[in-house]
């Protein structure tokens, strides 16, 4: 039994920074090489479970019609084997909280809603 190991999977459950670097430039094809097979998606009104396709049709419809201006980590964590990260979304037409949950590096769930801001 090795001690290293817990350390190792918690350095490999931090979230990608192309992740977030893809929101800060809305960047459809860089987000959907993270998507899993299947992403729970909740953006405008879907809300539901989708195919990798799916998801990624759903969130280049959300990026033509908001125009991103840029993306602000506000905070991001990890536990065991999944990390997650919570953000400001600065777009034309309002701004949208984020929330990505990542497993092995794949987006599980991606919330995209309008912020209270």
């Amino acid at each position: 039994m090795s001690l290293v190991t817990p350390m190792a999977k918690a350095q490999n459950s931090e979230i990608p920074a192309e992740i977030m670097t893809a929101f800060d430039d809305g960047n459809v094809s860089q987000l959907t090489k993270y998507l899993n097979s299947n992403v729970e998606l909740v953006i405008e009104t879907k809300n539901d479970v989708f195919s990798k396709q799916q998801a990624s049709s759903i969130i280049a419809d959300f990026f033509r019609k908001n125009k991103v201006l840029n993306f602000q980590l506000l905070h991001k964590g990890n536990k065991d084997a999944a990390s997650f990260a919570i953000g400001v979304l600065k777009t034309t037409t309002g701004n949208f909280r984020v929330y990505v949950l990542t497993r092995k590096n794949e987006i599980q769930q991606l919330r995209i809603e309008p912020s209270n801001d």
